[in-house]
């Protein structure tokens, strides 16, 4: 019984995310402020991004890469391109579901949607909503977590007033499907990771698969969506680090850690890869027409493409495999290529830039309106989190110096959360924003959203780190270490309150109020920039000439911001006037 006890400890400290449910007296009411608070967030990030939704009634920037795609899928045109299909398949789905039938072929940016008769509001609708509920996913993040209602609503609220995440989100892109996926490998790993107690059983299943579910369509979607492969398996190889160590002390057994190793490797690796090749195939078997694509596949793939070969015809299987193989190598090629070979476009920007949203872009700008769409992010909320970030590094760097002069801090649980669990959220951010240092085709700020994202969940780490002073004997409850586990030390699964003169903050004396303080003042500047650029994120109202320029901050390139026919006016000698 002992035996059986120590084991379900030892399993449940492991991993590298270790969230706690906050332990409170009035937990009913508890969860009350929780469901009231993701109900209203909710509410308004779908305000936020399907409010004027239709405006412009023209194609925006990279619409017209994404509608050629639909237009080709539903007339069964072949074509080529970087990305995966998944995403693409979605649309051409949800416009086949409105009775389009892809007419509409753009080449140019400012073409009509309403005089092409294209459903262009319920194909904007599909990312809209999905960055609806990306916000809504980031605050079950924390809520899952165990973070207190200011942390959740300070991540979310982050999300939720970001002008890029909008910006970028209500237009017929494939980032917000990959977000979304994104968000939800995060979230689905957290839930099996509270599961870890309950290796095997059926919700321990579920939440695995559902991991790799998640992580399948983000790869689907686009190759950056490795990104989170790496987050989560990072975390996967250091949970089963952690559990190998236990096999030398007889808590795990040798068979029962490979279990552990085939089922992680099954759900999250296997599973998704034939899911990741199923999208192929569809691709395949719906694009048989010849097209422009033809022009970059060798004539066997041509005409096995013509063929219509499917995986269920055995003589003929290889062949799907075939051309997924050139297919594939071509898609890293040219992925590697983009932008080496052409000009630099005018609105490419380095990773360096995009924590502080230094490198905007062009999106869409209108002569007779004097209407723009401008992207950046949410200058004060991205300065913030990047803040945080850096906050992060420091907090845990002069911690462990200062442990290592025998002088504590935080109290180990603090530490453990903050280590763990903010932790997480910071690899998050790394491996979703570092490797593009070693990229040098064309990058753009938009590739810095998943990434955004993971440092709003380090901001909300942080104020509920700094600010939030329930008392200790209200602070969530930790098993001990697994090596006093694993040791035959007895297991403190609750420990005494503190005497009532020690309990106060865990890190400022004060009470909870002061989260409270600190998260109205961050979402309160955040919600002053979100109204400042609320004409170049929505593309109304028009500005006039001194509005432009009050805008024109950080290098900016703005449309619009000076009167050309004033000028022509104070200075008509220089125009043969």
């Amino acid at each position: 019984m002992i035996a059986s006890r120590m084991k379900e400890a030892a399993l449940a400290s492991a991993g590298t995310t270790r969230p706690y449910r906050i332990a409170t007296v009035h937990s009913v009411e508890y969860e009350t402020h929780h469901k009231t608070a993701l109900f209203t967030i909710t509410v308004l990030a779908f305000l936020a991004r399907f409010c004027g939704l239709g405006h412009p009634s023209e194609v925006v920037f990279d619409e017209a890469h994404i509608m050629r795609f639909t237009s080709w899928y539903l007339t069964r045109t072949y074509f080529f391109d970087l990305h995966p299909p998944f995403g693409k398949l979605l649309y051409a789905f949800l416009g086949w579901i409105m009775g389009y039938d892809g007419h509409f072929v753009p080449y140019e940016i400012g073409k009509s949607y309403i005089t092409n008769e294209v459903p262009y509001l319920a194909l904007r609708a599909m990312p809209a909503l999905l960055s609806t509920l990306t916000v809504s996913v980031v605050y079950l993040i924390m809520w899952e977590s165990g973070y207190a209602l200011p942390a959740c609503v300070v991540a979310a609220g982050l999300v939720l007033l970001d002008n890029a995440h909008i910006a970028q989100t209500r237009l017929v892109y494939l980032d917000a499907i990959l977000v979304f996926a994104m968000a939800c490998s995060l979230l689905c790993y957290i839930k099996f990771s509270k599961l870890k107690s309950q290796a095997f059983s059926k919700q321990w299943w579920i939440w695995l698969h559902l991991t790799g579910l998640a992580l399948s369509y983000d790869i689907s979607t686009k190759y950056v969506g490795l990104f989170a492969y790496m987050t989560v398996g990072t975390a996967v190889i250091i949970d089963l680090w952690e559990l190998f160590n236990m096999t030398s002390h007889r808590v795990v057994s040798m068979l029962e850690f490979l279990k552990h190793v085939a089922a992680r490797a099954f759900a999250l690796l296997i599973i998704p890869f034939i899911l990741y090749l199923f999208w192929f195939q569809v691709h395949f078997a719906i694009l048989t027409r010849s097209g422009p694509g033809d022009d970059y596949m060798s004539a066997r793939f041509v005409e096995a493409r013509s063929s219509n070969v499917t995986l269920k015809q055995r003589g003929k299987s290889l062949s799907f495999f075939q051309k997924w193989f050139e297919l594939q190598g071509l898609m890293f090629e040219y992925n590697g290529l983009l932008g080496l070979e052409d000009p630099k476009h005018p609105y490419e920007s380095r990773p360096w830039q995009w924590p502080l949203s230094l490198g905007g872009v062009n999106f869409w700008e209108s002569n007779a309106t004097r209407q723009q769409i401008f992207f950046i992010g949410n200058i004060a909320g991205w300065w913030i989190a990047s803040s945080a970030l850096a906050a992060f590094v420091g907090v845990v760097i002069v911690d462990k110096l200062f442990l290592g002069r025998g002088l504590n801090l935080v109290n180990d649980r603090a530490r453990h959360r903050l280590r763990k669990s903010a932790g997480f959220f910071f690899l998050a951010w790394a491996t979703h924003y570092l490797p593009f240092f070693s990229m040098s085709r064309q990058l753009m700020l938009h590739s810095y959203l998943p990434a955004h994202l993971a440092s709003t969940l380090v901001t909300g780490s942080l104020v509920e780190f700094f600010f939030d002073a329930r008392p200790v004997d209200e602070e969530p409850v930790e098993a001990a270490s697994s090596e006093k586990e694993a040791s035959g030390e007895s297991i403190q699964l609750r420990e005494s309150p503190a005497p009532r003169s020690q309990r106060v903050s865990r890190r400022f004396a004060g009470s909870t109020s002061a989260a409270w303080i600190v998260c109205g003042s961050i979402l309160g500047v955040t919600f002053a920039f979100w109204c400042f650029w609320f004409p170049l994120t929505y593309g109304y109202p028009s500005l006039g000439t001194e509005g432009v320029q009050r805008r024109q901050i950080l290098g900016y390139r703005l449309h619009f911001a000076y009167d050309y026919s004033q000028y022509l006016a104070e200075y008509p000698a220089q125009h043969g006037e």
